[in-house]
């Protein structure tokens, strides 16, 4: 039995999970199926591909992540397959997998061409369902990495601005914003060598860091490393970007302790 999880923008209500599902099983009703998301906000690229970077390492070599978040559908953008660090990719070459390959240690592209994979006369703008679905499908039944198509050298990709590090702090910003209203920002743990004196953002000025939610008072900000390794600002028990009036681009200035 081969695990196969699926991300995308489709939402519940309109069947489009259940149609990509009905294909898999269709093609290998022994496969395994697992949501991450379907809450994806529309066309966010690079929500996805933050999710999957922080969701695929949880998930054992030889699993098989489909991903569609799929703004170019029907145009000449390409579909492709990534293998990295033996977990296979499947979706839209637009830079939803460019955390995941960027982070990975061995990886190979290729681009979805063997029309044996997909189905007939694939509609143009559901290759969710008529591309991706089918060729993860096949995929979990054992059909070869090489038989997908040519290698694809040149990916789509794109990457997190980076953060501006000074001696005594580390000038972020916030690039993604979830469903509590929590701040994430582009600041990664590994960033944070020296102790924290205070994370400010606007007007808002934040003292040290906690380890979770409950060890700032009801109402008040805090400041936390996430479950996906990245600097996070929230409210216990509130919404922190409609509380601060934050949208993503906020800047974010961390301050280490003098002396450390």
């Amino acid at each position: 039995m081969t695990l196969i999880t699926l991300t995308t923008d489709f939402g519940t209500r309109d069947g489009y999970v259940a149609q990509m599902k009905g294909v898999i099983l269709g093609i290998n009703p022994n496969a395994k199926l697992v949501d991450v998301t379907h809450d994806i906000d529309p066309f966010s690229i690079l929500e996805a591909a933050l999710v999957l970077k922080g969701v695929s390492r949880y998930y054992k070599p030889g699993v098989i992540h489909v991903a569609v978040v799929d703004p170019g559908v029907g145009s000449s953008r390409r579909g492709i397959v990534a293998a990295a660090d033996g977990r296979f990719y499947v979706g839209p070459d637009n830079g939803i997998f460019s955390l995941v390959l960027g982070a990975a240690q061995s990886k190979e592209v290729r681009e979805i061409r063997n029309p044996l994979l997909v189905l007939d006369e694939p509609h143009p703008t559901f290759h969710g369902r008529d591309v991706f679905a089918p060729v993860a499908a096949h995929l979990s039944l054992g059909a070869r990495f090489d038989s997908i198509g040519p290698l694809v050298r040149d990916p789509i990709g794109f990457s997190i601005a980076a953060p501006e590090l000074h001696e005594t702090r580390v000038q972020g910003q916030v690039i993604h914003i979830d469903r509590f209203g929590n701040l994430t920002t582009n600041i990664e743990e590994a960033l944070l060598s020296h102790p924290v004196l205070s994370v400010r953002l606007g007007s808002v000025e934040i003292s040290g860091l906690s380890r979770f939610y409950g060890e700032a008072p009801p109402g008040q900000p805090l400041a936390l490393v996430n479950s996906f390794g990245y600097l996070e600002i929230a409210i216990n028990g509130g919404n922190a970007a409609r509380e601060l009036g934050v949208a993503r681009g906020e800047r974010v200035l961390l301050v280490f302790r003098r002396g450390t």
